[in-house]
């Protein structure tokens, strides 16, 4: 029966109808229960009827399909990678080395810059602006207490941290997400990005000093739970510079532009040698590690949630999310709804700089919609791609600017989940928000180079 309908190209209008009708079934789903893989294959399902609707035959929808997640199987194989690398970090003693220095470096004089920096090292380090916010920032918010210095104040600074590590860190989920779903190579992606949250980052701290100058001379400063993490770290593991070369050695390579799973694989390999020589470490570990993650048992509770972290089996989530998502945009793409919506679009974008305050627009839309950082960056994602590529305009652009507005914001709206999180974990309210700078300077300095045209990358040949 559905072959003998005509397969044709949809309306305006029934694309329209059409993309709200998975949005909105996205949508319901989240809103009912916080799962966002079913959400996606339920979004899938529905423009599934789309298509069908259209005339296309399920050989036709379901090549529309694998097309789709074949462009998200590079980001698959890269998150596999990261698991395994995240936990060999954490079995050499990497991770812990720089949170050891890192937490040493804490006075009253520089405790919100700090500790604004200590919570972005972190992010950047295991990737996860949650783990760092349920890690470092319950550690930063007990020293607050004993220095004085206001819960709302300490967490801005916290959460502001975490989203920008997790935002430029190659490790990152969401940063692989967003590189996938708009076709960008992941150190394209995470440079382009550095362009708008570097000069964020350096305004931020600027900021945090100033108005933490006020509590410089804090007494009763208690550090009680610093010691015992400092001590805790030094008698479990062996500590010392050594650690550190697998971190360098992916920036180098990213600075190099090596290939990301080529230079995250180097890494792996030589964070588990590493291991060897400085954790007694053995090559069964290595490869348990490798496949589940490290699993800690210091017995510091703090500690060791911060360091159960990585293997491949860690990221099968985020893999299901990219395939899902891929596969609901493949069939748009498939039955033309995409296009159609693209080709109107382009009737009234006429310059890179609309294209990029309206790819910033869709992202907040999707956002205050839906409350979930990773929707808002598949579907505008996957829409607004073809036309960064007809514009001529680097998909690094698009990428940045997805996650400036989609997953900074997510911190800093009150019913976006990083920030419910955040309140929930944290202890504390909506005050924090406006101490959140990072996710209000970003998109103000992503609009001016919009305008005067910095960093309007143009497209590589191949993306042309």
């Amino acid at each position: 029966m559905l072959n003998d309908i005509e397969k044709r190209k949809p309306t305006l209008k029934e694309a329209v109808i059409a993309l709200l009708l998975v949005i909105t079934v996205i949508l319901i789903s989240i809103k009912t229960a916080l799962v966002l893989e079913t959400a996606l294959v339920l979004g899938t399902a529905a423009a599934v009827l789309v298509g069908f609707y259209l005339g296309y035959s399920w050989e036709d929808i379901e090549k529309g399909m694998l097309d789709g997640m074949r462009n998200g199987l590079g980001a698959c194989i890269i998150l596999i990678v990261i698991g395994m690398v995240v936990g060999t970090w954490i079995l050499g003693g990497t991770i812990q080395t720089m949170i050891y220095y890192g937490l040493k470096l804490l006075t009253p004089q520089i405790f919100l810059p700090a500790g604004f920096m200590l919570c972005a090292l972190t992010s950047v380090l295991i990737g996860s602006s949650f783990g760092t916010i349920a890690t470092m920032g319950i550690v930063l918010m007990g020293i607050a207490e004993g220095l004085g210095i206001p819960r709302a104040l300490t967490a801005g600074a916290i959460v502001s941290g975490a989203m920008f590590g997790d935002k430029v860190s190659p490790l990152s989920d969401s940063t692989n997400l967003t590189a996938a779903m708009t076709g960008t190579k992941l150190f394209d992606h995470v440079r382009s990005m550095l362009y708008v949250s570097g000069p964020g980052v350096a305004i931020c701290l600027a900021i945090y000093t100033f108005v933490g100058h006020r509590y410089a001379t804090a007494g009763n400063v208690d550090f009680g739970t610093v010691e015992s993490i400092l001590t805790t770290l030094s008698s479990n593991f062996n500590l010392s510079i050594m650690t550190l070369i697998p971190p360098a050695i992916v920036i180098i390579l990213s600075v190099l532009k090596v290939p990301a799973i080529v230079a995250l694989m180097i890494s792996f390999i030589s964070a588990g040698a590493l291991s060897i020589f400085t954790q007694g470490a053995s090559l069964a570990g290595i490869i348990e590690v490798g496949a589940n993650g490290f699993i800690s048992n210091t017995g510091h509770e703090l500690i060791d949630k911060l360091l159960t972290q990585g293997g491949i089996n860690s990221m099968m989530s985020t893999v299901a999310i990219i395939m899902a998502g891929t596969a609901m945009g493949g069939i748009l793409e498939k039955c033309g709804i995409l296009q159609v919506l693209l080709e109107n679009l382009m009737k009234h974008i006429k310059k890179p700089r609309d294209l990029i305050l309206a790819s910033l627009a869709s992202a907040y839309i999707m956002l205050l919609a839906t409350g979930e950082m990773m929707v808002s960056i598949i579907v505008p994602g996957r829409t607004l791609e073809p036309a960064f590529r007809d514009m001529k305009i680097h998909t690094s652009v698009l990428s940045r600017t997805l996650e400036t507005g989609a997953t900074l914001m997510c911190g800093a709206l009150p019913w976006g989940v990083a920030s419910v999180y955040a309140q929930n974990v944290l202890n504390v309210g909506l005050e924090y928000i406006p101490y959140c700078y990072l996710p209000f300077i970003a998109p103000i300095i992503a609009i001016i180079y919009a305008f005067v045209g910095f960093a309007t990358f143009p497209a590589e040949p191949e993306e042309s």
